[in-house]
């Protein structure tokens, strides 16, 4: 069972003092958080967010062999992509996929890996991006309106990850988590600043922003093939709802 002080109740950062106005960001900001949705779930410790164990020369094909998986999970999620498809863009043989991941599953943690360290990006920008309410917006609708790849692999995880069998699934929840703790300690700064609408609900913004965020990348890889307008565009959507919730 977790520990009381340090579990969660229906999202992350509660122990971590996201509702303590002084709370500072620390380098190992989301590894405490990931730590701490684990002993919550008691689903064990996670990979270091954004840190892959030594390749030596062998680095270069892991890295192919992990974008492609990343493109193909975008495309086809993770139970629609085979291993041998990702074998094939790449240019080896299956055998030869297998001296680099003994599984499926294995891949997807690699693939995992570089969303935490998306995350993990953010994280390192905490302190920069909450000097205005200007530069925040510009930053996300850079590194998340915007960055489709990303942020649509997100997405369809998240909604494999519906299934309780989805073998990434604590890792996915507590990456979206994290990205909702992340938006909702910026918002606070704003807040304090008397920068947001009065009254704005900063747990819920946080959610309706990342949601949104998910949301708009599957509707550009959708409706967006087949819409001539920018209507309903990641980037300016986005930024027109970060609107909304200013002063």
């Amino acid at each position: 069972m977790a520990d009381p002080a340090t579990a969660m109740s229906d999202r992350a950062g509660d122990a971590l003092g996201v509702q303590d106005h002084g709370f500072a960001v620390s380098p190992g900001w989301m590894a405490h958080a990931i730590a701490t949705l684990d002993s919550a779930s008691g689903s064990g410790p996670a990979p270091t967010a954004g840190v892959r164990p030594r390749q030596g020369a062998s680095n270069g094909r892991r890295r192919e062999i992990i974008d492609a998986a990343a493109e193909l999970f975008a495309i086809h999620g993770y139970r629609g992509a085979s291993l041998r498809e990702i074998s094939a863009r790449v240019g080896i043989s299956h055998p030869g996929m297998l001296h680099y991941f003994k599984s499926k599953d294995a891949l997807l943690d690699a693939v995992i890996d570089d969303l935490e360290g998306h995350a993990q990006h953010a994280i390192d920008q905490i302190q920069s991006i909450e000097t205005s309410v200007e530069r925040f917006e510009r930053t996300v609708a850079r590194d998340f309106a915007t960055d489709a790849h990303q942020i649509l692999l997100l997405a369809v995880l998240a909604t494999e990850a519906i299934d309780p069998e989805f073998p990434g699934r604590m890792r996915i929840i507590r990456l979206r988590r994290v990205y909702e703790h992340i938006l909702e300690h910026v918002l606070r700064t704003f807040d304090k600043r008397e920068q947001l609408r009065e009254g704005l609900d900063l747990a819920w913004a946080a959610r309706m922003l990342v949601s949104a965020t998910i949301s708009l990348a599957t509707r550009e890889a959708t409706i967006g093939a087949v819409q001539s307008s920018s209507a309903g565009v990641a980037g300016p959507d986005y930024l027109a709802l970060l609107a909304l919730m200013r002063r």
